[in-house]
């Protein structure tokens, strides 16, 4: 039995490094330098309520700042299904697709920035630049109320996305490197829920705004209010995040050391690795990769479904503008509730697969139900949307916790991180271009292909779960043991899934 907060770095009676102060010993620190083998790692016992106490100091300073930070950020992207409820086409003299050209050219920017925004926040510190990319989402947004034309909104969309793309990787790799395998699933939900909130808010933000009488056109209200919320939130999450555990100034001396071993036991092979070119694109060798790239294409496409086209697909029921947004605010509600529920099952089991599969046949089933029903049945056809959404909101953050689980460079984790997001996000170019005017108010074009690729997504997601069970069943039977991802820590895996004690994270 391990004392309360206590760690032991060594065994009972041999240290493993002899020349440390009489404090350090007592608190059992064995490097000064957050430096530690293999060896050391696997002999270091960590308290379990201590491992736990050092988790919610992480959430109490890091998870508000990232919540608010991607919430007003997905307002701002989202935003424009809302504004185009309102008079944004005809203020903006836009006309046939242009609309969805606008959607095109932020998703585009999107994906072509993602790579990048990894590799700037581990160069310069999460400390500087997430609180960087906001502020120029924010003022992007701000920037859209000026618009006059459709070369404005285009250019300024543009900007929009090239900083939420370096935003939403930067996001994803930070909080790999700060939270475990077994913790990263609920913290990943709580930061993409934001996504799901963000459409419930915006939906009440615009039923208040369009009611106003103001001089200004609803839209550009709208859009300036979420763009003003989203520079506040840059602003005080600047001083919030730390760069990394060994900088985490609200740590003590031993909470930052157990906070480094729990990552190599559980996370990665070396914290605040050098970069290497190698390393970094080391995943374009492996086929694995490519098809869970091809399977982030098809969550991608209902993700952005249901984040910017949510108000499009509601406008069937003829319900007006006010009521077409209120009605919104439900199924995202709806959304987060069951993302948080799947996080919570996904860590506990420590499963992400089985829950990415759940989540995409509840989003097959809605657009089915929406492409059989008429338009009359609101009902049937309201109830297919909750299903849209939640099944829609999952994959994100399971998919990207589950990926980073089964990669213990953090070089690998940055390159992989950046072109999932690129990948899912150009699921959003198909969804951007599919939901055509030409089409509404059903959409059926955009709902059977819509379906189409959840189901191909599923097919491909159990090939390659398969392919994983069957590996680890292989190496236990070859080496005689009966070990999962729990066995071999981390940091002994230097060679990643050639690494003889590798075992995939399902």
């Amino acid at each position: 039995m391990v004392p309360p907060l206590a760690v032991l770095g060594c065994d009972s009676e041999t240290p493993l490094v002899a020349d440390k102060s009489t404090h350090q010993k007592d608190l059992g620190l064995i490097s000064d330098t957050f430096e530690y083998t293999t060896e050391q790692v696997e002999r270091y016992v960590i308290d379990p309520e201590l491992s736990r106490a050092i988790a919610w100091k992480y959430d109490k300073r890091i998870l508000p700042a990232i919540f608010f930070m991607y919430l007003f950020a997905s307002l701002d992207r989202g935003n424009l299904g809302n504004a185009k409820t309102g008079t944004l086409e005809k203020d903006l003299h836009m006309k046939g697709n242009q609309y969805n050209n606008v959607i095109t050219i932020t998703t585009a920017a999107y994906s072509a920035f993602c790579i990048f925004g990894g590799l700037l926040t581990r160069r310069f510190g999460p400390t500087r630049m997430l609180p960087l990319y906001m502020l120029c989402c924010g003022s992007m947004s701000v920037l859209n109320a000026a618009a006059r034309n459709y070369n404005d909104i285009m250019v300024i969309r543009f900007f929009l996305g090239m900083f939420e793309g370096l935003f939403a990787s930067s996001v994803i790799v930070y909080l790999a490197s700060i939270y475990t395998r077994g913790e990263l699933g609920k913290r990943m939900a709580i930061w993409y829920s934001a996504s799901a909130v963000s459409g419930a808010f915006s939906g009440l933000l615009a039923y208040g705004v369009f009611q106003a009488h103001a001089a200004l056109a609803g839209w550009k209200i709208l859009l300036m209010i979420q763009g003003g919320m989203t520079i506040v939130a840059a602003l005080l999450a600047a001083w919030m995040l730390p760069n990394g555990p060994q900088h985490a100034v609200f740590l003590s001396p031993l909470e930052k050391e157990v906070a480094v071993i729990r990552l190599l036991k559980d996370t990665s092979k070396h914290i605040d690795a050098l970069f290497r070119c190698s390393e970094f694109f080391a995943p374009l060798h492996e086929w694995k990769f490519y098809v869970l790239a091809a399977f982030a294409v098809c969550y991608g496409t209902s993700s952005i479904t249901a984040n910017t086209f949510l108000p499009q697909i509601i406008q069937r029921f003829n319900l007006g503008t006010l009521k077409t947004n209120l009605y919104t605010v439900a199924p995202n509600i709806a959304a987060t509730l069951f993302l948080w529920a799947c996080a919570w099952a996904s860590d506990r089991t420590r499963q992400r697969s089985f829950f990415l599969i759940l989540s995409m046949s509840l989003s097959l089933v809605g657009y089915v139900i929406l492409a059989a029903l008429p338009i009359s049945a609101l009902g049937t056809a309201y109830f297919a949307c909750f299903l849209i959404s939640m099944g829609s909101f999952v994959p994100s953050p399971i998919f990207h916790s589950w990926h980073n689980n089964n990669e213990p460079s953090e070089n690998g984790r940055a390159f992989r991180t950046g072109f999932y997001v690129l990948a899912g996000n150009s699921g959003g170019l198909v969804s951007a271009n599919i939901f055509l005017d030409s089409d509404a108010p059903k959409y059926m074009h955009a709902l059977i292909i819509s379906a189409s690729l959840q189901l191909v997504g599923m097919c491909l997601l159990l090939g390659i779960r398969t392919h994983m069970v069957l590996e680890n069943r292989r190496r236990n039977r070859e080496q005689g043991v009966k070990w999962t991802n729990r066995d071999v820590p981390t940091a002994d895996l230097k060679e990643g899934p050639d690494s003889p004690g590798f075992r995939y994270f399902l």
